[in-house]
């Protein structure tokens, strides 16, 4: 009766190795069919063969052990460089500049770079978001002309107050 649910087990594993369940699921095949698993059963425990699990390890090391490493360019970058390749032959330029320097830039919510940038962009309306080091923000709408070159620079205001004076 074991050997035969052995047997059965087997097959299962087989089906779910076909259907590319990875290296765990054949060592599971070949242990189930050397008749290696352990039963609970009354017939007899053999000692089992314990599963050797590699997983594959990512080039860079995340920081957190529950979440994978980011591979490939930043975000900003991604945001930036689909900004410049829809930009088309009509696209504008413009340099973001912040006080104080060194601010991420939202264009329509997607973070683009750090100031100063100089960004190609196609004509249109679009919603700038500038946030500090330090908490400061600035926001203000941008209109860019066909083939138009324009400085946009934005003073952050401190989110919170920096003293706090009881009378």
């Amino acid at each position: 009766m074991l050997e035969e649910l052995l047997r059965e087990l087997g097959k299962a594993l087989a089906m779910l190795g076909l259907l590319g369940f990875g290296a765990i699921t054949a060592q599971a095949q070949a242990m189930a069919e050397s008749g290696t698993l352990t039963s609970n059963s009354a017939v007899g425990a053999q000692s089992a063969k314990t599963l050797s699990t590699t997983l594959a390890t990512p080039a860079v090391q995340s920081s957190s052990p529950h979440l994978p490493a980011r591979t490939g360019p930043p975000p900003s970058e991604l945001n930036r460089k689909d900004f410049e390749d829809n930009a088309g032959e009509n696209a504008g330029r413009v340099l973001f500049r912040s006080v104080p320097e060194s601010a991420e830039i939202f264009i329509n919510d997607f973070v683009v770079g750090r100031t100063p940038l100089l960004l190609v962009i196609a004509p249109g309306k679009y919603k700038i978001e500038m946030r500090g080091p330090r908490q400061e923000t600035g926001r203000t709408t941008l209109g860019v002309l066909p083939k138009e070159t324009q400085t946009i620079v934005i003073n952050l205001k401190q989110r919170y107050p920096a003293s706090v004076s009881i009378r």
